[in-house]
This record gives C-alpha cells, structure tokens and sequence, in this order.
C-alpha cells in the first residue's frame, strides 16, 4: 500500500520514514534511513529568484541614486543636522548730507528668532510648543504659524518672530531656554531716522522719508531673488525704497557667520568656526540737510495757504545735477517702519487718498501749465519760427474756427515780443509759434515733441529711484493709434500752453530748467558725492552728463532774459526783494473740470551766475503765482543769507 497518492505534494518540508516498502517512493540516507522528495517546479523556483533578483535590483538602484545622484543634497541635509549656521550681521553704513550730518542712526536692540528644523516634529507638540512660546513673548501663535509658513523652505534657518524683544521678555526666555531648543535671542540693529538722532533737529524729519526710503523685514520673494549669493537670510533686513533699497548692496556690507555642533535636541555644543562681517560702506549725499528742511517749511506753508496736502519742491546744482533737497508731501515717518509697523498703521497709509507712500518728486505725473512755455520758446528760436524781436499783438486771445482760445488776461497784454510771453506767460504768442502764423508754419506737434524730448521729457531722468516716471508728451500718432482719433488743430494749441495731454514729473521739470540755466547740459540728477569705505578710503561719483541740448547758447539766453523779466516785471515780482537775483515761471495747469488747477513756480538764482534751481508744485493749488511763488520767496530769503555763511 501506498503512504501517499503520486499526486500529493508535501510543502516545504521532508518526511522521515524507518520502514518503508521496498517500492515506494522513497529515498534512503547514508545511514539508512530515509525522507520522501518533495515535488517543486522549477516554474516557481525561477519566478521567486526573479523577484529576490529584483528586489536586490531595486535596493542597488535606490543606494545608487541616494549615494551618486542625490549624495550631496543628503550630505547637506545631515550637516544641516549637526550644523547650525548663525549670520553674524554687519553693521549697515549711514548716510550722511553733503557737510557730514547723519541722517540716520544704528541702535543696538535685541530680538527673538525662531527656527522651524528644531521644533517638534509631532503636530500636536509643535502647537503646543508656539503657543507657550508666544505666550511668553506676547506674540499671537497664529502669527508665529504665518512667519514660519512664509519661510517654511528655509525651515534650517532662523526666522524673526519679534524685534526688538523687552528686556523682561529676554529673561523669560532665558529661563525656559532648556524648553525652547528652538528659540534664540540674538544681538541686532534697528535704524533710526534724524529725530532719534541725538542733537539732530526733530521738526519736519517727514521731508526726509521718501529720499531715504526705509529698511524692512526681507521677504520670501527677496530672499529667494538674493539666496543664490549666500549673503541674506530669513532674519535680515533690506532697503525697500529710497536711498536704503537704491544703494542697498553698498550699505550693506558681508555677513559673517558662526558655525556651531549641535546635539540631537538641538542644543549648541561647540563652536566650530566664525568668519568675521565686513562693515557696509557710508554715504555722502549731494544732499544739503538745512535746504533740504527750508524747502520743507516753505512748501508746508505754501500747502497752508491753498488748504491743501499734495506738493513737492526740488532744489537742483545746475551747475553738475547735485540734487540738494527733494522733498514730497504728505510723507510717512521711517521710524515707523524701523520699528516694525503694525498692519493697521501700514493700511492706514495705504488706504490714505493723499498717498503718503507715493514719491510725488520722481513717480507723480502732472500737466504742465506754463512752465513749458520757456522749452517752447528756445524751440522756436532754434527753428527760426520767430527771433527776438518778432512780435505779437495780444488782444485777449485767438479764433480758430468756432473755437476761442483765450489768454489768460482779459483784454490781451498787447504786443509781446519772446522775452514779454515768457514774463507774462502770454498764451497768444504761443499759440502763434505752436500753430503757425501768417501763412507761416509753426512748430507743430512734431517738432513740438522732439524739442521737449531733447530737454528730457518724456523719459527717465537717470536718477535711478525705483518707480520713476516718464511723463509724457503726446503726438499725431499716438492719439491715432490709442484714440482712433485725429489730431485736431485745438490740440496744437493746447500742447503749446502745457495743456491737453503733456504729462511731467517735477524732477523732470527740475532737471530741464538746469539745462536751459546751464547753457545746454543736461546732467542726470546726482543723489551721492561719495562713498566712505571702512577702510577710510573714498570713492567719488563724478557727475554725468545725459546730453547737450541741441539749441544755441544765445536762444538759451534770451529764454533766460524772460525768466529774469517774470520777477522783474511779470507774475513773480514779490521775489524782488528777497535779497538774491531770481529768475522764474508760474504756472497753473488745468486737469479737472470740478477741481481746481496745480499751481507751479521753476526758478534759479542767482540770475547772473545760477547756483540753484528750484521747483515748488502745490496740487489743487490754483494759480502759481499766488500760491508757489509765495514758498519761493521764502526759501530765498532764508538761501540768500545761507549762501554767504557758506
């Protein structure tokens, strides 16, 4: 009898047998004993070597590929590990005005960092964790949470969670450090803006804000736009308008960094190098700070007349493009973003319909009014539309078709010849030297725009503030292309006074008067004379020319005999007795039907030899001469005197 049916198979194991019949199916050992085979297929023996090949495969692949392809990332992961990285921040360079007064101020504070690699890795013990942390430093969990998501793919770096910290804050702290292995409280700066200066003047710092500009704290964005230089992290702060943001990598300086073993808990066991942080360089300024204050004072005063809040004045060196004071209002103060702002003040600023935020000398755009009639008038003297004794007579205004086009004084100002239409801003002899003339051909919107363009209209100035304007200056056939409309003859005549779509910024109109005081140089404004190095050497900005004005010096000098005839004889006589020789030009730009005209005033003095060029504009401020020119009066009578102590 069999023990089994041929077809059973018995798995994976022998059957011992004593006493077995001599044909069975069985095996006998060495020692007389025996086992009965079991019956495997070699199908199946073949498919699990396959699998155990593959798997073998499998894991060879993946040390491969986390060993050769991936070895350096992991490497760096498991130094982060046992590294920590800690930036050493230098000390950021101060500006100062031309004569070395400081504008601006380091202070010493402290703060608290946070970093998110040492937190605990369990959601409900990492909760827990920020809110005692928060508790202890009165900052809110949730935006603990909101700076750590922000920075979440820099989660080995420190992130600041509160700056400055309260000294009592700092011993709280301190006294659970052994429960916080992710927090740290590290030595750092805050900048301070003139009135915490000490011995600095604390009236009228706001005029200071836009020129200067602010630090803040570096966001996601910049970090990821600096990060591939190694020398910003999540903890730094950076310019972010003004001089701070334009000359940022000067300012700036290298950091250093300290680099500490930590054990597993995160806890610093060792210093293992520290690189020493390269101070950031000084600024010079062209900056004058008492004119930058006493165009301050004259434009509030000028604002205080027409009740307004929008304006901006610009003092200019002709001479080189040294921009001496720019102020724009209503403005903001520094320190308040120094000293972290919180978001309601910030919105506040954002939602005010003055735009405290807006740089009103480089971003703000505005039609012109008269003060483009002396570009005008040194266009048609190049052209040959008229020479200085070509007259008109000026009987209140001009008809074209149906259309009148008035002067601005009833009954006309007689005959007027270019040096009278410049003092007297006479709209009749610009329409004539715009439009044509006795069957003779004006200057036209063709050449109109060119001549506006080479004084710098239209473009950048160089300057280099982030958010510079262009202004603008229309043509034939942009009004085709944007309007489907054609150019009509009105719109000659009102391109001519500085009407209809000419749009200027201030520092446009600044820098174009220089030119024409100049002889015919355009210089890009210059904001730095020099750098200080903290190795006590200096580097110089020399300054650059954008380009020569394409009219002759005697045209120049006629248009500069108008100007002079404006405070002699025209619409700024009150500045005869300011104790300097001033040359100038209102105007009044219409741009609103409901709402009333900007009052502009350009001016330099001394007439005879110009020193400086002034623009004072008041938005909404109605007529130039009763509202700029009052503000240049004042800030003449203080320069005069100023520039002989000099």
């Amino acid at each position: 009898m069999k023990l089994f049916e041929e077809r059973m198979v018995v798995p994976r194991r022998m059957l011992w047998v004593e006493d077995a019949a001599p044909d069975s199916n069985v095996v006998r050992g060495a020692q007389g004993s025996a086992f009965i085979g079991t019956a495997v297929s070699t199908r199946r023996i073949i498919f699990f070597a396959v699998i155990a090949l593959i798997g073998l495969l499998s894991m060879f692949g993946r040390t491969f590929y986390l060993q050769m392809m991936q070895g350096d990332e992991w490497r760096v992961i498991a130094e982060r590990n046992r590294m920590r990285a800690q930036p050493i921040i230098p000390e950021r360079g101060i500006i100062f005005d031309r004569a070395m007064v400081p504008l601006v101020a380091n202070v010493p504070n402290f703060r608290l960092t946070i970093r998110a690699q040492d937190l605990p890795r369990a959601p409900r013990e990492r909760e827990a964790h920020i809110r005692e942390i928060g508790k202890t430093i009165a900052v809110p969990s949730d935006k603990i949470e909101q700076v750590l998501t922000a920075f979440q793919k820099y989660h080995y770096a420190s992130v600041v969670v509160k700056d400055p910290i309260s000294y009592d804050e700092a011993v709280s702290v301190y006294l659970k450090s052994a429960a916080f292995p992710s927090v740290t409280i590290e030595r750092s700066a805050k900048r301070q803006y003139i009135a915490g200066i000490p011995g600095s003047h604390t009236d009228l710092t706001d005029g200071f804000s836009h020129l200067l500009g602010y630090l803040g704290r570096i966001s996601p964005d910049e970090l990821d736009a600096h990060g591939a230089s190694a020398l910003y992290f999540p903890t730094d702060l950076i310019g972010k308008t003004g001089i701070e943001l334009l000359f940022e990598t000067y300012l700036r300086g290298t950091p250093g960094v300290r680099d500490a073993e930590v054990d597993a808990r995160g806890a610093e066991r060792r210093t293992v190098s520290v690189s020493v942080p390269e101070p950031g360089s000084s600024l010079v300024l062209t900056i004058d700070e008492q004119i930058q204050r006493e165009l301050e004072s004259a434009l509030r005063m000028a604002l205080g007349i027409a009740g307004q809040r929008r304006g901006v004045a610009i003092a200019l060196d002709p001479r080189n493009g040294a921009v001496r004071g720019m102020v724009s209002l209503p403005a903001y103060d520094n320190n308040a973003f120094a000293n972290s702002i919180s978001s309601a003040e910030y919105t506040a600023l954002l939602t005010d319909s003055n735009q405290p935020l807006l740089n009103r000398a480089v971003s703000g755009q505005f039609p012109s009014g008269s003060t483009i009639k002396p570009f005008y008038a040194a266009a048609a003297l190049q052209e040959g539309v008229v020479t200085p004794d070509t007259t008109f007579l000026s009987t209140g205004g001009v008809t074209l078709g149906t259309r009148f086009f008035a002067d601005w004084k009833a009954g006309g100002h007689g005959v007027t010849n270019v040096t009278k239409a410049i003092a007297e801003s006479v709209n009749t002899f610009f329409y004539r030297i715009g439009f044509g003339f006795d069957d003779r051909p004006g200057l036209g919107p063709t050449r109109m725009k060119t001549y506006l363009e080479y004084f710098g209209f239209g473009r950048s100035t160089g300057s280099g503030f982030l958010g510079e304007s262009f202004g603008f200056v229309p043509s034939p056939e942009w009004k085709q292309e944007t309007r489907g409309e054609q150019w009509f003859p009105g719109d000659t005549f009102n391109m001519s006074i500085g009407q209809g779509d000419i749009l200027v910024t201030p520092l446009q109109l600044t820098v174009a008067l220089s030119s024409i005081v100049n002889g015919g140089t355009l210089w890009k404004p210059q904001i730095i004379d020099h750098f200080l190095n903290q190795d006590g050497t200096e580097r110089v900005v020399l300054p650059q020319i954008a380009a020569k004005i394409p009219v002759d010096e005697r045209w120049l000098a006629v248009v500069r005999d108008g100007m002079r005839q404006t405070v002699l004889a025209g619409s700024a006589r009150s500045l005869q007795t300011v104790g300097v020789a001033v040359a100038g030009k209102t105007g009044t730009a219409q741009w609103s039907s409901t709402k009333n005209p900007h009052a502009w005033f350009m001016s330099y003095a001394p007439a005879e030899d110009p020193e400086i060029v002034t623009v004072f504009l008041v938005e909404e401020g109605r007529e130039g001469s009763s509202v700029a020119v009052p503000a240049a009066r004042q800030f003449y009578q203080w320069w005069g005197k100023y520039r002989k102590q000099k």
